[in-house]
């Protein structure tokens, strides 16, 4: 009989400990709005292919957070007939002053993806990155 007057205490201790341990809260996701296609107006010129800034930009390096989905439409106002490579796929070659292409890219990976901008078959520098995070 001793050990059925404890059993009270205990039943009463386990309560207190599981009310003090709080529910499984949802994560919180780290990428961005899922099925919104983000559309980025990106400047090609001679000295090279120019993202716009915004609020993932760190020191001047363009930023995404993974699964970003982005649409970009390059605009060339080079004066030679550029094409841009981004994530192992190189745009159409853009005629100088004014020819346009677009790219679509669904950023699921994390890493540092390299760009540059390609002359008569040839890469030029400089070479940008993109890092997804």
């Amino acid at each position: 009989m001793a050990g059925m007057t404890n059993a009270p205490a205990l039943a009463a201790a386990l309560i207190a400990a599981a009310a003090g341990v709080p529910a499984a809260a949802p994560a919180r996701p780290e990428t961005t709005t899922p099925g919104v296609i983000y559309v980025l107006k990106t400047r090609v010129d001679d000295t090279g292919v120019h993202f716009p800034r915004d609020r993932f930009t760190r020191n001047g390096v363009t930023r995404y957070p993974r699964g970003a989905q982005i649409r970009y439409e390059f605009t060339n106002q080079g004066s030679k007939p550029y094409a841009v490579h981004l994530w192992g796929a190189d745009t159409i070659v853009m005629k100088p002053h004014g020819g346009h292409a677009a790219m679509f890219i669904n950023w699921q990976y994390r890493g540092d993806y390299h760009y540059w901008r390609i002359l008569r078959g040839k890469r030029i520098a400089p070479v940008g990155t993109v890092i997804i995070f």
